[in-house]
């Protein structure tokens, strides 16, 4: 049976958020001499609704010119076609300044952009790559580097400039966050293959600065947190080196403090539950959830700088550095509940023996000892994510695998040639696994 994909009746706009019906959405103007648009100001093209289309379906705009461009209705704010044809999914990073958001959402990318295929016959592209351009710089910047010495320096992620768009609505100007946007497709050896265009999805990534959680930082002019509500998993990260108490179990341990914070540097900073709690509380007010209910998200605690910390838990030093192993085809399509009929042949019997799922149960046994630790250092935080989760998993990353380093300018940063991330790849794969049925199979799907 050949894939079809349908277009969508109703899409969520990545940016304001405002569901529309698709007939309604607009077009970006060609044309040189049709710019002004009432929302994003004079030197933006006009948006326009079409009355008129080529035989190709792109839209012709009032000076006859050609346009395959599209923006939402209600912010006008352009959105990629992926949007229309794939069913979208959020997901949310919430995490304090310093705690190595842009190091860590940097190399999760770069390595699922090469595993997923690899592994899992999904294909995980730039929805509109103009959006994804800021993450594509850093992903270079630390892999793709012609300079393997330089000391490459990632810029913080900021509470205004290149993220975030300015909209005009209602006389008042209105500042949107700017998701990353993926479009998660199956290939055709992919174990549900065959039904590619019902699986795939749009993915909407949001990440915030730290200072987006501040209380009193998300106004009506500057809603930049109120995907939350929409999404289905949320990436807390936690920094244990902003926690002077691991610098002195750290000194205790091994008698030198942590090189790359020290505790003088993180005294003052807030405290990451306070941000935690100040960002959950905004999403009950969004979804408008009472006090005591939990949260439709899964949270998933993703506990940075484990090359810095992880002597303080042993067991890590047993854990694989792959959470995936490969099984039968067969053992897969039964646990999605898909057919394996015809594409199991079309593969052949080698492609069957290399056919990998995710170890979602190392997963929850390697969270378990995790939590365990933080419960004893901080045990605040750990009540914080209680109190609105009943299934959280924590997950230890490195973003780099090594300290930071200060070259002959001053600039602190990390050398192409010395990063190594570990597990940066398992939130996204676990998150992928749990939310989207058989997409990526895992231990806890198969029949036993």
């Amino acid at each position: 049976m050949e894939q079809t994909s349908q277009i969508l009746t109703k899409i969520t706009c990545p940016h304001c958020w405002e569901i529309f019906s698709t007939d309604q959405t607009l077009y970006v103007s060609q044309h040189p001499e049709l710019l002004g648009d009432p929302r994003l100001g004079p030197n933006a093209p006009l948006r326009f609704l079409p009355s008129r289309f080529r035989v190709d379906g792109a839209a012709l705009d009032p000076n006859g010119f050609p346009s395959l461009q599209l923006a939402c209705p209600c912010c006008h704010l352009a959105i990629p076609r992926s949007l229309f044809e794939m069913p979208s999914i959020f997901f949310s990073m919430i995490g304090a300044p310093g705690s190595g958001k842009s190091y860590f959402l940097a190399a999760m990318t770069w390595r699922l952009r090469q595993l997923l295929p690899q592994l899992f016959h999904l294909h995980l592209t730039d929805a509109d790559p103009q959006v994804n351009l800021r993450l594509q710089e850093y992903e270079s910047q630390q892999f793709l580097n012609p300079d393997p010495n330089c000391v490459v320096q990632l810029a913080k992620t900021e509470t205004y400039g290149d993220l975030y768009d300015a909209v005009v609505r209602e006389d008042q100007t209105i500042y949107y966050l700017r998701p990353f946007l993926f479009s998660l497709v199956p290939d055709r050896q992919h174990p549900l293959g065959e039904e590619a265009w019902r699986v795939a999805r749009t993915l909407y990534l949001y990440d915030n600065a730290g200072e987006s959680f501040l209380p009193g930082e998300d106004r009506a002019t500057t809603p930049v947190t109120r995907h939350l509500a929409l999404s289905k998993v949320i990436f807390v990260l936690f920094d244990p080196t902003q926690d002077v108490r691991f610098h002195r179990a750290m000194q205790a341990l091994s008698g030198p403090s942590l090189e790359r914070e020290k505790p003088a540097q993180v005294a003052g900073m807030v405290r990451q539950e306070t941000l935690f709690i100040e960002a959950i509380s905004r999403l009950r007010r969004y979804a408008g959830l009472g006090q005591h209910q939990k949260l439709p998200a899964k949270i998933i605690v993703v506990v940075t700088k484990q090359d810095v910390w992880g002597p303080l838990c042993p067991d890590l030093q047993r854990v694989p550095s792959e959470f995936w192993r490969y099984i039968s085809s067969d053992l897969i399509t039964k646990g999605s509940g898909a057919s394996a009929g015809g594409n199991t042949a079309a593969r052949g019997e080698d492609a069957v023996e290399k056919t990998a799922i995710l170890r979602s149960s190392l997963v929850h046994t390697l969270s378990g000892k995790v939590e365990e630790l933080l419960r004893k250092i901080s045990p605040e935080f750990v009540s914080a994510i209680d109190g609105i989760s009943g299934d959280a998993v924590y997950i230890p990353v490195s973003a780099t695998g090594g300290n930071a380093v200060t070259d002959a300018q001053g600039r602190k940063g990390f050398r192409p040639k010395d990063i190594h991330p570990k597990w940066t790849e398992v939130p996204m794969l676990y998150a992928i696994a749990t939310q989207l049925e058989g997409v990526i199979p895992h231990t806890l799907n198969l029949p036993h």
